[in-house]
């Protein structure tokens, strides 16, 4: 059986196709047909009103309520979003702290060698006992791996190549607004079509609801 929600859908979804239709259908070579697409344009904004109406009544709700969850979960999802950056910052740390340690060994054997006070054979069996830090890392109920990833910065943006930059739009459309000579933009002026609606459901696209 069809729900009050199906059926006033269908209700929308048939205004929207008369509504289409009348767009397409329409000509506008005379002042006689200029007035006509003005009822016709009044007609669509009214459709528009009817299904945006409709749609809040069912959105808001949900996101209000979607809203009121997030507020509620974000200080527990921002606590523990930290913690897991303080520890994972700590096991970077002791891993970078392993690694040169293991580091400063080899460069220590190496240099041992080179002034000659130890056998290269000896060297090579103490440069084998010396070890990276590990990779992966297995523990009771959990498991962890370090892997190295490239990732990019900006470091002087002064030297960005021009195609690199992204105008910051907002800030020149104020300028621009207050008067200000912004070299490379500009104020130009466009014609848009504002409408008004005087029209009820009884109107022939409408139809009766």
């Amino acid at each position: 059986m069809e729900t009050v929600e199906t059926k006033e859908l269908a209700v929308v979804r048939g205004q929207v196709t008369k509504a289409m239709d009348a767009a397409n259908g329409l000509a506008i070579g005379t002042k006689e047909e200029m007035v006509a697409a003005t009822d016709v344009l009044s007609r669509i904004k009214k459709v528009a009103k009817m299904a945006r109406d409709r749609k809040e009544e069912i959105t808001k709700p949900l996101n209000d309520a979607l809203k009121s969850a997030r507020d509620l979960f974000r200080p527990l999802e921002d606590g523990l979003a930290e913690a897991e950056r303080i520890v994972k910052g700590k096991m970077v740390a002791w891993q970078a702290g392993q690694d040169k340690a293991a580091e400063e060994a080899r460069i220590k054997v190496a240099e041992r060698v080179a002034r000659g006070t130890m056998k290269a054979e000896t060297a090579v069996a103490k440069m084998e006992k010396i070890e990276d830090a590990p990779t992966a890392v297995q523990g009771k109920v959990g498991a962890v791996g370090f892997r190295t990833v490239r990732k990019y910065r900006v470091t002087d943006e002064s030297k960005l190549p021009r195609e690199y930059l992204v105008p910051n739009v907002p800030k020149i459309n104020a300028a621009l607004k207050a008067g200000v000579e912004v070299p490379g933009a500009e104020v130009y002026e466009e014609t848009q079509v504002a409408s008004s609606s005087v029209l009820d459901a009884d109107h022939p696209l409408l139809g009766q609801r």
